[in-house]
């Protein structure tokens, strides 16, 4: 099945179960059929990004040696004509990260609004009382008064992914059955762990870590980043905290080009440039409905968000007191082996908003 990248609030059964299929094969082609998730429309408006080297040019310190290099600004973006804006501070670093997944899933204990994290947990045993399955999800309580609303939307969330995960083994377990799962002696698991990043009376924003593994190679882990009005509850999009979506976009954009380059054009898929613009401006929805091998259900999930430029689904991120991170999980721009990508933006480029930076 070619996999889409629309990346839902919260893991959805449906993708929880595909991704444990893709675990249980140790070799084949879900990094080849993830490689094409992200097509967007060709007879949509095509999108044209042109740089403009002889205009305005903000630049950037590289990682490497320090020097600093022209970052190309976005003339045109997405059929529509835009004006991009040279960044606040041109010395700031926009680096992609060197150990994503430690960085993605390191906590901040440090956060102003105080928060307590429990598991909720149930074991799965076979006949000999042995445990072979563990499905379990983190709940977040805020221990401080005063956010109820943000408390009931936290509620919700974790209640939804608990239900969700035991969704997910219902829908593997006969599969696991008909090849004898309780006499291998693994563990399986299905959990959801949290990773609180900021915590302020602007922004709630953590990252949960939707880990699968069902036998097979490896696990499945997915990234998935909240953000919150700490005040209202409300769901915050990448729209909402930047003051420059689309000069967002192109920084991002050129910043994984020059990493692609610098490391010899071998890490990400052919078409991952079109992957990063659809998770920015909304795929097809034409496209990806169209496909003959999505069961009813995911076809129903995807129509909810394709051809739209609904971030929220599409894109994961979070705020950390310095800076915004974008994450682009496995398989959305690059194989298992090559990992998480995760882009830093540090607020003294000027693209997050002054209330959020």
């Amino acid at each position: 099945m070619k996999k889409k990248i629309v990346i839902s609030e919260k893991v959805t059964a449906v993708m929880l179960a595909a991704a444990m299929a893709i675990s249980m094969t140790a070799c084949g082609s879900p990094a080849k059929d993830m490689q094409g998730a992200a097509e967007t429309a060709a007879d949509e408006e095509t999108s044209t990004v042109e740089t403009a080297a002889d205009e305005e040019t903000s630049t950037v310190e590289t990682a490497a040696d320090g020097e600093t290099s022209a970052v190309e600004t976005v003339s045109e973006i997405v059929g529509n004509t835009t004006e991009s804006t040279e960044n606040a501070a041109t010395d700031a670093e926009i680096l992609v990260a060197e150990d994503p997944d430690t960085e993605i899933t390191a906590s901040n204990e440090n956060t102003d609004i105080k928060v307590t994290v429990e598991d909720q947990k149930e074991e799965k045993k076979n006949d000999a009382g042995e445990v072979l399955v563990t499905i379990s999800a983190q709940k977040a309580t805020i221990e401080d008064s005063g956010y109820d609303a943000l408390q009931k939307v936290l509620d919700q969330q974790s209640a939804d992914t608990y239900e969700l995960a035991q969704e997910a083994w219902g829908d593997m377990q006969a599969f696991l059955e008909d090849n004898d799962w309780e006499t291998t002696g693994s563990l399986y698991g299905i959990e959801d762990t949290i990773s609180m990043k900021r915590g302020d009376d602007r922004i709630f924003s953590y990252v949960t870590t939707d880990y699968s593994y069902l036998g097979g190679a490896h696990p499945n882990v997915v990234y998935n980043g909240y953000n919150y009005d700490t005040k209202t509850g409300k769901r915050l999009t990448l729209r909402d905290v930047t003051e420059d979506y689309d000069s967002l976009y192109a920084q991002v954009l050129d910043t994984l080009r020059a990493f692609q380059e610098e490391h010899d054009d071998f890490m990400f898929f052919e078409d991952y440039e079109d992957t990063v613009r659809g998770m920015f401006y909304g795929f097809s929805a034409e496209e990806d409905l169209e496909d003959s091998s999505m069961t009813d259900a995911e076809r129903e999930e995807i129509s909810d968000t394709a051809g739209t430029a609904s971030d929220i689904d599409n894109i994961q991120w979070y705020l950390t007191d310095n800076e915004l991170v974008v994450i682009f999980n496995r398989y959305d721009i690059a194989g298992y082996a090559f990992g998480p990508t995760a882009v830093k933006i540090p607020f003294e480029t000027g693209l997050v908003k002054e209330i959020y930076s």
